[in-house]
């Protein structure tokens, strides 16, 4: 177990005393902003209709505490809610086990504020694979928080995160600019896949995407592992236009012609 501390300021200067509603609008951006960070790290998008996975679950089971107008949360590692998972096996190579789902949380957040020190055409194309559009509108939940009375928010763990109302329109900025998915057709190689989440890796021009089947993986795709296929689906992308994922209904052995024509990476349709 971990244990986070995080600071608020509010404009009441009582300190062993919050708002209920600022409290739960918080605690919401905490608690789904960890599950949407573990998400996405394992399959590449940070929420999907219908409940989590139950580990994610078991890994956002916070206990709270409120004093000196700061909030305690304890966590559990990865290790500590699910051993056979990431110990055992490796299913989840993407996590580190030691870490709890408030370091992937901190991670994207972090992510998001470096990120906007840059210019649009500078951005960090690394950074933001930590952070999808789905997470920013979790993110930019904080002006909930604001609304309710906090002046500022200041994780004391980790990468130390200041949010304040100054960092609101970041988060809208960025939704902005996210490229719209569009539909593509890719041959590489299938790397391996997950039956667990239905995820696989395809190795394109020494390049790793992360896909996402929507249907379960009959044996047949099993076979054609360290093969290349042609995977048909829709692309998702980062803010600077890097492939996030993919996902797809269909992975098949390409015809020669197809080699060649869809070996390259997607790129977002532009407008």
């Amino acid at each position: 177990m971990q244990t986070y501390q995080v600071e608020i300021e509010t404009i009441n200067a009582d300190y062993q005393m919050i708002s209920v509603p600022l409290f739960q609008s918080l605690l919401w951006v905490i608690t789904e902003g960890s599950k949407g960070a573990l998400r996405l790290c394992t399959e590449g998008r940070s929420t999907v209709r219908g409940a989590p996975p139950q580990w994610i679950k078991n890994a956002t089971n916070f206990s709270i505490a409120f004093r000196d107008k700061k909030l305690y949360i304890q966590t559990p590692t990865l290790n500590d809610i699910a051993l056979e998972l990431f110990q055992q096996s490796d299913e989840f190579a993407e996590l580190n086990s030691e870490q709890t789902s408030l370091d992937y949380f901190q991670d994207s957040l972090a992510a998001v504020i470096l990120n906007s020190q840059f210019s649009e055409l500078e951005t960090n194309s690394t950074l933001d694979l930590l952070y999808d559009k789905a997470l920013l509108e979790v993110f930019y939940g904080f002006h909930k928080v604001f609304q309710q009375g906090a002046k500022s928010i200041r994780f004391l763990n980790g990468n130390k995160i200041q949010i304040t109302p100054d960092s609101i329109p970041i988060f809208r900025k960025l939704k902005s600019i996210v490229p719209f998915p569009c539909q593509i057709k890719i041959v590489g190689i299938l790397e391996s896949i997950r039956n667990y989440d239905r995820t696989f890796n395809l190795l394109v021009n020494n390049y790793l995407l992360k896909g996402i089947s929507k249907h379960m993986f009959c044996k047949e795709i099993n076979t054609m592992i360290g093969t290349e296929v042609l995977i048909a689906g829709t692309a998702y992308f980062t803010v600077t236009g890097k492939v996030l994922r993919i996902e797809t209904n269909q992975i098949i052995i390409p015809e020669e012609h197809e080699r060649n024509l869809w070996r390259k990476l997607p790129l977002p349709i532009s407008g």
